[in-house]
């Protein structure tokens, strides 16, 4: 199994919280959101840039112009992103995300979250990482995490395993996490879920008794604190990503 940059394990650092959920998992849901909440930075971010630098993708479709979409929009900037891949096949998608993966991507890892994730895999809690970030370029955290789904944004595919740029499915993003999730878990328990912002907010009113606001900014803090929310704060030299901006 490849290490993926990931950090010794810290058990030390599991909050009481997490340790306080009951021992057998079986049949319940643990959800955790990816880019802010698992590591720092942005993952589909960083991969797609690369892609571009590399004559990977699409040249319809513009960096600038994504930005200035998610800016306005995150759902529809989420959605834009899958353009960038249109023209690959699933196949050569595949090969370089992993190639991007296993020696391109070096994740700063959130050891906390890190934890939560192993404690709750190993007492057979169902995982999920749920994500508005394109679903094949999270798909390689299943070969070194202990990860049963990726939710994400769909690729839309055509007859040949051509990427169209389009998604299909549900939306993976802002409300349309939570309605994703409730469309594929039904109503079956969800006792964990962790996020990093309002963009998660719906998918982590999903969850009961744990939810776990991860590095929240000022305003989605405040929000967290209002509702009775677990909180891991933000270290003295976070960076916000500059899309958030």
């Amino acid at each position: 199994m490849e290490n993926y940059n990931l950090p010794p394990r810290q058990p030390h650092l599991l909050p009481d919280f997490v340790k306080a959920l009951p021992q057998d998992g079986t049949g319940a849901l643990a959800i955790f959101d990816a880019d802010g909440t698992l590591w720092r930075n942005d993952v589909a971010d960083d991969s797609t840039l690369w892609f571009i630098e590399n004559g990977h993708t699409s040249k319809d479709a513009s960096w600038e112009e994504y930005i200035r979409i998610y800016r306005q929009d995150h759902a529809a900037g989420c959605q834009y992103l899958l353009r960038f891949y249109a023209g690959l096949t699933v196949q050569e998608m595949h090969r370089h995300i992993w190639n991007w993966w296993k020696n391109h991507s070096h994740r700063t890892w959130i050891v906390e979250v890190l934890e939560a994730l192993y404690w709750l895999a190993e007492r057979n809690y169902t995982i999920w990482v749920v994500t508005g970030s394109p679903t094949d370029t999270m798909l390689p955290l299943r070969d070194f995490l202990p990860v049963h789904e990726i939710v994400g944004m769909d690729f839309e595919v055509d007859a040949k395993g051509v990427i169209t740029g389009n998604y299909t499915g549900i939306s993976c993003a802002d409300e349309g996490k939570a309605e994703k999730v409730r469309f594929l878990w039904g109503d079956r328990p969800i006792p964990f879920a962790a996020g990093n912002g309002p963009l998660d907010r719906w998918m982590l009113e999903l969850a009961d008794p744990v939810i776990w606001s991860v590095y929240p900014n000022d305003a989605f803090r405040q929000v967290s604190l209002h509702k009775g929310w677990y909180i891991l704060e933000r270290p003295a030299d976070f960076i916000e990503e500059i899309k958030l901006a």
